[in-house]
């Protein structure tokens, strides 16, 4: 069974944040956070609530009622494409083989936005292009 502090943990990261970001528009710190998250201790219920519409989850979900998170509210805090169903949710439903072929996938799909970011896709594309000595580029 998902801890409090671990369902913490993912509402947090579903959202994308940071423990610092959470410290910096809360009234925690970041150590704190940090205590909730690793189960060494508990927030008081006006801090849960807090979270609650922060990570914009449902309670039952943070309490361990449930296993969906709940649904975006569509509140100014939540990007667009964090809305949807959470992938850690789903990871979790796949067998160990479609946990293996998931995994390929996202560490491929690293490598090649790693590539992108640095210009190597590019390069590689452009590779069959060559230059004239005028300047222009011929095939």
């Amino acid at each position: 069974m998902v801890s409090f502090g671990e369902r913490l943990k993912r509402a947090r990261e579903r959202k994308g944040l940071t423990q610092s970001q959470v410290a910096d528009v809360t009234s925690m710190s970041n150590k704190s956070l940090s205590r909730y998250e690793n189960g060494a201790s508990a927030p008081d219920p006006e801090t849960i609530l807090e979270l609650l519409r922060l990570y914009d989850v449902s309670a039952d979900y943070i309490m361990g009622l449930s296993n969906e998170m709940g649904h975006c509210a569509g509140s100014s805090l939540t990007p667009p494409e964090l809305c949807g169903p959470d992938a850690h949710e789903l990871f979790e439903e796949l067998s160990a083989d479609g946990r293996r072929k998931a995994t390929e996938y996202l560490e491929a799909l690293k490598v090649s936005e790693t590539a992108m970011s640095a210009g190597v896709y590019h390069s590689f594309l452009r590779s069959d292009v060559k230059s004239s000595p005028d300047g222009d580029e011929s095939e």
